[in-house]
């Protein structure tokens, strides 16, 4: 007899997980369309819906943007188009002149992707004075909804520094200011500096940005670290250059 009450407890006790297993963790309906939106969030780590980019020093003619997306749902063994446009009436930069949507994917196995558009640098007046914008939206697919940030601007320039900037010193043996010139001064320092101390480089654009876009006069990166810079960066540019370009002091010394 209480060998039957065991097992009619064991039953009962079985129903019971299983009602509840039911009950707290349902099954994800496989069938529903999945939703996919913006994730894109700035240096202050704060959701955000743009991206600038000038080209200013950087001697490229291309620039990729890329922007997290990210997925609501379950991740698929399959590529799945994201549905990606230009809003017309709201962008200024034209397709293949100003960009191009390079990758417009959630890519197999992801639920973080990034989409991928790449800027131009074309010979556009309008472009080297004035900030463009691409306004891009989100729209549904057949393998793709979307819910939450749909929408995300891209501003993108080519405005050129013609101005001698205040961290380029006169009294340092600098080449003369020229905005081809401080180009080419990037172009070395980019190459050259990371290889030759990569963590003094890091320090440098920690301090100062890309293309030293927060450098002021006072305590500039010429001022605080030219001992390396010189060394590493204006001593070799002064050696290629020294025949083509005006160095009004002569070679750059190291104190």
């Amino acid at each position: 007899m209480k060998k039957w009450k065991n097992i009619l407890s064991l039953c009962i006790t079985l129903a019971a997980f299983t009602a509840c297993s039911e009950e707290d963790y349902k099954v994800y309906d496989t069938t529903q369309t999945d939703n996919i939106f913006f994730s894109y969030f700035n240096e202050k780590n704060q959701a955000d819906s743009i991206i600038s980019y000038n080209f200013g020093f950087d001697i490229a003619n291309e620039h990729i943007v890329e922007i997290p997306v990210t997925l609501m749902g379950m991740p698929s063994e399959k590529d799945r188009t994201i549905g990606l446009k230009a809003v017309s009436d709201s962008t200024e930069m034209a397709e293949g002149t100003h960009y191009i949507i390079d990758r417009a994917l959630l890519r197999a196995g992801r639920i973080d992707d990034t989409i991928r558009v790449k800027l131009l640098r074309p010979d556009d007046e309008k472009f080297r004075t004035e900030a463009l914008r691409l306004y891009l939206e989100i729209e549904p697919t057949s393998d793709l909804s979307i819910t939450g940030q749909k929408t995300f601007t891209i501003m993108g320039s080519d405005i050129r520094v013609s101005s001698r900037p205040a961290w380029w010193y006169d009294y340092e043996k600098l080449p003369e200011y020229s905005f081809e010139n401080a180009q080419l001064f990037f172009k070395y320092f980019y190459d050259l500096a990371p290889k030759a101390n990569k963590d003094v480089f890091d320090e440098i654009i920690n301090r100062y940005g890309d293309y030293f876009i927060n450098a002021k006069q006072l305590q500039g990166p010429f001022s605080m670290y030219w001992n390396f810079i010189a060394k590493y960066v204006l001593i070799p540019l002064y050696n290629d250059t020294k025949d083509t370009i005006n160095w009004p002091n002569g070679a750059p010394g190291v104190n």
